[in-house]
């Protein structure tokens, strides 16, 4: 719904695709594709469709501090058949407004060169992150929000705190993350308000946000 919320604000006059990176079975997929048929964008979607590829040497776990936990990863986890995904859009999203990229990020985001007003990334490694940000984040149109589904891992948000990367990647002032270390609260927890996603805002040239209207 906040992703849904975003899309919704963006006046009609801006251009520009909505695009999803780790689709899994495709639940995130249907709903982003009812979001972005509502405002007539079109929803491209990357994914291997067989799993987590191998895990680089700082990528095998990911931390959450204030829950004390450590995720772990393996090549192949979290695999759904684009067979599999198609059908689960078919049945609850919008399926014709939606573009399939099958393949490793690094082999089909460089090619990627629509403009786009919203990204979802829900891709485990910071190593995937890297390249999906590489490739997307010159893309997103100015005001454009790139959610992340692991803002509380540290692993993965601090990547987006990391001047020195955005500067040497991509000429550009380290965004931060909104959410970043317990998400944005949208659900109640021990605690405190909680949920798993986060997200980055693209400033303008002059550090400035885009109103909107």
């Amino acid at each position: 719904m906040v992703m849904a919320a975003q899309l919704l604000a963006i006046p009609e006059r801006v251009s520009g695709c909505v695009v999803e990176c780790g689709a899994f079975k495709g639940g995130s997929t249907a709903n982003l594709s009812l979001a972005a048929a509502l405002v007539g964008r079109e929803l491209h979607v990357f994914d291997s469709f067989a799993g987590l590829p191998a895990p680089e040497r700082d990528d095998s776990a990911n931390r959450i501090p204030h829950l004390r936990e450590m995720h772990t990863y393996e090549a192949g986890m979290y695999a759904g058949s684009e067979l599999e995904v198609r059908a689960n859009v078919e049945r609850h999203g919008q399926i014709g407004v939606c573009h399939f990229h099958k393949g490793w990020f690094e082999e089909t985001l460089p090619t990627f060169e629509e403009p786009l007003v919203l990204a979802f990334l829900d891709v485990d490694l910071r190593s995937s992150l890297r390249t999906c940000v590489r490739a997307l984040w010159p893309q997103l149109v100015p005001g454009g929000r790139m959610f992340v589904h692991e803002a509380p891992h540290l692993e993965i948000s601090s990547l987006f705190f990391d001047e020195a990367w955005w500067r040497e990647n991509l000429d550009a002032g380290a965004p931060g993350l909104i959410g970043a270390g317990s998400g944005l609260g949208l659900a109640a927890a021990a605690g405190g308000w909680r949920s798993w996603i986060g997200y980055a805002v693209k400033l303008t040239e002059d550090g400035y946000t885009v109103r909107r209207g």
